[in-house]
């Protein structure tokens, strides 16, 4: 099979959902049912970690670059396999219509829910249109549990018949714990001996910090809370700051980030747990991650918490800081309970594997091929005319609008030079006045610049632009292309 693998995301610094996408391609090119598995990137950038070595760089600098590739018959793969939602252009929804067969993953619809996480509303319409019609030009869709399938159809008015779920795993290296010296020192460099909960995640209200927050200010004084996180939430009444003052808990919460792997790792094994208030997950690797380094769980029983932790974590009624306060209270104890949690834990973490996630992966490319062929996809396939025509068309749209905005300019430039005009103009018949003996009453001149400003240079005495749109537009066109957008 020869698969495109969309991972322009990748030109990002290392953080969830690029792991995912570094250990899937790790996987899948191990295979030996892929042929050839072409990557996309963002030209001259380079993942935080090296990409296997059977993969291939497929550089583009925009969406026009993957439509070469995708209509091309030289070049074309079998399947085209969408990993995140780039929604910076609408020419990205065609990107599946012009594949022979195209996957589209979904990790969650948690922002199409949630409106007030964008700057106005035009800019959720946006996303939300965008995602909606994304999911439905494609052939199969790749979630990672099924919590998504009931998103798919609740929030993206998409069919859940077409999604396959594959789950995800932790990252290899949490396997290997460190040893307990080091994890004291890393801790104490971060800031924490002592008894103290991890929580991660930025503090979005859907992750729920305001509730751990409750539940830790009837907790011992002597117990803290370490966030691995940034606080980004501004909304007043419900910011973070404003919740741990009302509580109370002054320095007793501690928020860090910018931490390596090894410092997570270190305050996974160090804190007495990891609390995982969450709401809303696609997946949510953290609690696998602490199980898979035998640190104790509790979370939220919410949406794909319960279906991927299991009974390897201690699950509290979401919103409850009651029952997580006397679940954070048995972690403290300690005692045969926790210990027989940390095994559970472990045994279910085991259940997860990279090489798993590729296979289903690879499972849900055959299925999306099948019913490519048959015609039973209930997406449409765009010729690659058509979508040439709209190209075309959009393209003779921006000249069009270019020529407009030239237009303006010129209008602007001819008001500047009548302006200047007139100025000359006053500025003679004053002289004028003047050597007739009359003041004219004029608005006097601007104040020179203090001493330290350098002198200004004397300007012509004609109109001259201060600046050019041309020029504007030029830079703006040059300064996308190296970024790769389109």
């Amino acid at each position: 099979m020869d698969i495109l693998f969309d991972a322009r995301m990748l030109n990002r610094p290392l953080s969830g959902l690029e792991r995912v996408q570094l250990n899937v391609l790790r996987e899948l090119s191990n295979l030996p049912q892929v042929k050839r598995l072409r990557v996309v990137v963002v030209k001259h950038t380079n993942p935080a970690k090296p990409l296997p070595e059977r993969v291939e760089r497929c550089e583009v600098w925009t969406t026009e670059d993957i439509v070469k590739v995708l209509t091309d018959p030289a070049q074309r793969p079998d399947v085209y396999h969408m990993t995140w939602f780039p929604d910076q252009t609408p020419r990205d929804l065609f990107l599946p219509l012009l594949a022979p067969a195209s996957v589209v993953e979904v990790h969650d619809a948690i922002l199409n829910r949630h409106p007030e996480y964008f700057p106005d509303q035009e800019h959720w319409r946006w996303y939300n249109g965008f995602i909606k019609r994304l999911i439905r030009n494609s052939d199969r869709l790749l979630v990672h549990s099924t919590s998504v399938i009931g998103e798919i159809e609740r929030d993206l008015d998409g069919d859940p018949s077409i999604a396959d779920v594959a789950p995800l795993a932790v990252d290899p290296d949490f396997h290997t714990p460190l040893a307990a010296d080091e994890v004291r020192r890393r801790c104490k460099r971060i800031g924490f001996e002592g008894d103290f909960f991890l929580a991660v995640g930025k503090d979005y209200p859907h992750k729920d910090h305001a509730t751990l927050l409750r539940a830790l200010a009837r907790l011992p004084a002597s117990v803290r809370l370490c966030i691995a996180g940034t606080k980004i939430w501004k909304n007043a009444g419900e910011t973070s700051d404003e919740i741990i003052a009302r509580l109370g808990l002054g320095n007793r919460v501690q928020w860090v980030q910018g931490l390596d792997d090894q410092d997570i790792k270190a305050l996974i094994q160090g804190c007495r747990a990891m609390a995982y208030p969450s709401l809303e997950e696609g997946f949510g690797i953290p609690p696998i991650e602490a199980m898979a380094l035998r640190t104790p769980v509790v979370a939220a029983a919410a949406m794909s918490i319960p279906e991927v932790c299991g009974d390897g974590a201690f699950l509290h009624r979401p919103g409850d800081d009651r029952q997580l306060e006397q679940m954070l209270r048995k972690c403290l104890a300690g005692g045969p309970e926790i210990e027989a949690l940390i095994a559970r834990g472990a045994a279910k973490e085991k259940t997860y594997s990279w090489r798993r996630t590729a296979e289903l992966t690879f499972a849900c490319y055959e299925r999306a091929i099948a019913t490519a062929k048959a015609g039973t996809s209930p997406r449409k396939r765009l010729d690659p005319a058509v979508y040439e025509s709209l190209a075309s068309a959009a393209r003779y749209k921006f000249n069009d609008l270019e020529r407009e905005l030239a237009a303006w300019q010129q209008r602007c430039l001819g008001a500047e030079a009548q302006l200047h005009t007139a100025r000359v103009q006053a500025n003679t018949l004053a002289a004028q006045l003047r050597e007739a003996g009359h003041e004219p009453a004029v608005v006097p001149p601007p104040a020179p610049p203090p001493p330290e400003s350098p002198p200004k240079q004397p300007q012509p005495d004609r109109a001259r632009p201060r600046w050019s749109l041309k020029r504007r537009l030029q830079k703006i066109r040059d300064g996308l292309q190296r970024r790769g957008k389109p």
